[in-house]
């Protein structure tokens, strides 16, 4: 397996991450100036997971049903992304850096 690369300059690098709200809402300040304040609902909602691109938005919504949800940890991955931890258990997921800052420019 190789390495991965370094980011391209044109790739928005983090300089802060802060959970806060109990693990409800990850903020992403990145060193363009861009800072997105990012709920932990939607982050679950949109993990890159291999076993989550096989649902449906629907079936991943009744996957967590109405309760909130938590991220309870976060794992740095190589200089490139983070892996969350939700309080459900699901980790598998691993957001880099562009994933983060397309997930805050879109909303979604």
């Amino acid at each position: 397996m190789s390495e991965p690369t370094a980011p391209k300059k044109a790739d928005p690098w983090p300089t802060q991450l802060r959970l806060t709200e109990e693990g409800q809402l990850l903020t992403v300040t990145f060193d363009s100036g861009e800072v997105f304040a990012l709920s932990s609902r939607n982050l679950r909602l949109a993990t890159p997971s291999a076993e989550a691109k096989r649902l449906s938005p629907a079936e991943r919504e009744a996957q967590i049903g109405d309760r909130p949800v938590r991220i309870t940890e976060i794992e740095p991955v190589g200089n490139y992304a983070i892996r969350p931890t939700f309080d459900d258990g699901h980790s598998t997921g691993i957001f880099t850096w562009a994933h983060l800052a397309e997930l805050g420019r879109t909303g979604k």
